[in-house]
């Protein structure tokens, strides 16, 4: 098997997830996000080898294909994380470089990852990561400088990690108010609410954005 074959099998398979995320698993959505039909070939293999099913004008991924299309989706967007949280890149730049990371990415270090980053639920555009079994389990094997902004100490200086809430108005909100990944901020009061330092700009909110906050300690 050619190593592009391999590739265009992923990224169709993700491309399937994120149509399916947004209730657009169709044919024609397929082709309009893939105008040159690089992947026509690799959809009949797949509804042939039960990866997925045609149900009419609507392509569903199967319980087999759910699950690897879920592990390459996984691997992507912590990639992404590593690239934003580690290596200080900006979401935008992180893109072409996840793409070829959860390629190269060894199955056994993704759980080892994942813990790293204390286990992040949202990429750094705030897509959804996909669940591993080191999340369900809350593994410490791997020490984590990744918290809680809930966590941290009056005068405490760190990094936003990620926002992980799966509220959108909330992650709206924040995004609105500076407060992305990567962004360094200062603790300033705990109780009765959490007080911060963006840049010259103090900001209080309830202690409950305090856990949806992730930050990377020194």
């Amino acid at each position: 098997m050619g190593l592009d074959t391999e590739h265009r099998r992923d990224e169709l398979l993700e491309m399937l997830w994120r149509l399916g995320e947004r209730h657009e698993a169709t044919v024609p959505n397929l082709r309009r996000y893939d105008p040159e039909h690089r992947y026509e070939e690799y959809l009949r293999e797949f509804s042939t080898n039960g990866v997925i099913r045609l149900d009419g004008e609507r392509i569903v991924l199967t319980p087999k294909g759910t699950e690897m299309a879920r592990k390459i989706v996984r691997r992507h967007r912590l990639a992404e994380r590593l690239l934003v949280d580690v290596m200080g890149k900006t979401p935008k730049e992180t893109e072409d470089a996840a793409c070829e990371f959860e390629h190269i990415l060894a199955p056994e270090l993704v759980g080892a990852i994942c813990t790293l980053l204390g286990h992040p639920m949202t990429c750094p555009h705030g897509q959804v990561i996909p669940e591993g079994e080191c999340c369900q389990k809350r593994q410490k094997v791997v020490s984590t400088a990744v918290v809680p902004l809930t966590q941290v100490e009056t005068g405490e200086e760190v990094r936003i990690a990620s926002i992980d809430s799966q509220d959108p108005q909330r992650v709206s909100r924040l995004l609105a108010l500076g407060l992305l990944p990567g962004a360094t901020i200062v603790m300033q009061q705990r109780h009765p609410t959490i007080v911060i330092q963006l840049e010259r700009r103090q900001i209080a909110f309830e202690e409950s954005v305090g856990q949806d906050l992730r930050v990377w300690r020194s």
